[in-house]
């Protein structure tokens, strides 16, 4: 169940929408944070089916990866919606 309302929603899309066109590079930003985390997600799930496929590998690399590019999108996000360099 999610705390976040349509009201917070819409809220965050405007604030989103005036952001990015005030803060090109901060949505640049945004941006390329979210394309590592995509990457990372892959290798993660390349990973995964390499050991589905039975080989003796772990993903704890892997998972790292995304865990740290899932927060470094999430940073990017919050200064967007902030206005922070």
């Amino acid at each position: 169940m999610s705390t976040v309302g349509e009201e917070q929603k819409v809220d965050a899309v405007y604030r989103l929408g005036v952001m990015s066109e005030r803060h090109p590079e901060l949505k640049r930003r945004v941006a390329d944070a979210r394309l590592e985390l995509a990457a990372a997600i892959l290798a993660m799930d390349a990973v995964d089916e390499r050991i589905q496929a039975g080989e003796e590998i772990h993903s704890l690399q892997e998972q790292a990866a995304v865990e740290q590019a899932k927060n470094a999108h999430a940073q990017a996000l919050a200064d967007l919606l902030r206005g922070e360099h």
